[in-house]
């Protein structure tokens, strides 16, 4: 069965511009993305550049050889950029249209021009260099929550690979794009890995976006909107996970509640500005102190809570004590001189309590209220009958 090689691969250049072009859409309902502008931009520009170059195979027609060419290649480059904005990086356009540059300069002189050959291993080349490095923008962040980004990096190697054996086989390539006549037997192989690679790989970054956002409404439903840190619901997701881990690794863990001083009096006196700036201060305070490890939250209020995993009832006493000292060394930072700007820690740890959060909590916050009774702005350890 015989195939028209330009209506394949006209067929295949409408459906992945049409891919394109929905990314397009998609991006104009939020351009919060602005990966899906470039990554829209970037399919119609290979689908609709692909399309000229092969359905219009000829060194002396300019739509194939320079026009068709020159937006594959662009299209290529702003994949890359679009992965780079994806992830949060600079973007570098001067290197995304680089390739269409270099041919551009390239089809000026007339021993390029006249070697099929060479036209061709300078595009695979090209498209090689850009699929490769988008897949290494999306290999670098490693985002578990982004399922869709594996079979992305898959399905970019993919085409590097068949590209790179364009670049090496080029002279024995059956079918449209290799110097050699195309076999009408082989039209469909590279009429359908266009449409593939293209399609797909709008579906994947179309879905890598979609997933991104809900990851970021989860991030954002666990997080203080005033301080940033883990609200109630955050920490104690968090803190029960790596609660578990240490009783399974039989090591022991404390957890700190903090409570700030006469908060209701500062929020009475200098209005709720003030006390938001005391709280806000109180967490950049105690993530100086606390790990990368530990498990930090604002429970309500004026009311925080850390997990220590790993601590020691010596060592939980010592961070709980930094943290107090070193609140109440930024008096300064903060603009009241009759508010209160200290806090009551109350500490319990594994050894002396059961190894349940919601036990260690408990038990935590009776400390708070001692240290509380004993005068504010000092640390009180929970003891097993506390």
């Amino acid at each position: 069965m015989a195939f028209d090689p330009p209506t394949l691969f006209g067929l295949s250049g409408l459906v992945g511009t049409t891919a394109g072009v929905l990314l397009l859409f998609f991006w104009l309902h939020d351009r919060r993305v602005a990966a899906l502008a470039l990554w829209g931009s970037a399919f119609v520009l290979v689908s609709l550049g692909s399309a000229l170059v092969v359905t219009r195979a000829n060194a002396a027609d300019v739509w194939s050889s320079q026009v068709g060419p020159v937006m594959t290649l662009t299209g290529y480059g702003l994949m890359w950029c679009g992965a780079r904005s994806f992830e949060g990086r600079s973007l570098h356009f001067p290197l995304a249209v680089l390739g269409a540059v270099v041919w551009l300069a390239a089809m000026q002189v007339d021993a390029f021009v006249g070697a099929p050959a060479l036209r061709m291993r300078l595009s695979s080349a090209t498209i090689v260099i850009y699929s490769l490095a988008t897949a290494a923008e999306y290999w670098r962040a490693r985002d578990p929550g982004l399922i869709s980004r594996w079979p992305a990096i898959a399905l970019l190697l993919v085409h590097a690979a068949f590209f790179a054996l364009r670049f090496a086989l080029v002279e024995a390539v059956p079918f449209p794009g290799g110097s050699a006549p195309a076999d009408p037997k082989w039209v469909p192989v590279g009429a359908v890995s266009l449409l593939l690679h293209v399609v797909c790989l709008a579906f994947l970054v179309m879905n890598m976006a979609r997933e991104r956002a809900e990851l970021q409404q989860r991030r954002q439903a666990h997080l203080d909107p005033l301080t940033g840190v883990a609200n109630r619901r955050g920490f104690l997701d968090r803190g029960e996970r790596t609660l578990r881990r240490c009783v399974a690794d039989k090591e022991p863990a404390a957890v700190l509640i903090v409570d700030l001083d006469l908060f209701k009096q500062i929020n009475d006196t200098f209005g709720h500005q003030a006390g938001d700036h005391v709280l806000c201060v109180f967490c950049e305070t105690a993530n100086t102190v606390l790990r990368p490890n530990d498990v930090f939250g604002r429970l309500g209020g004026e009311e925080f809570a850390c997990l220590l995993p790993g601590a020691s009832a010596a060592e939980a006493l010592q961070v709980a004590e930094r943290i107090r000292a070193s609140f109440e060394d930024r008096r300064d930072s903060i603009p009241m001189r009759h508010g209160a700007s200290t806090v009551s820690v109350g500490v319990a740890t594994t050894l002396d309590v059961a190894a349940d959060l919601e036990t260690l909590m408990a038990a935590a916050d009776r400390a708070v209220y001692l240290a509380k009774a004993k005068g504010r702005n000092r640390v009180e350890q929970a003891t097993a009958a506390a």
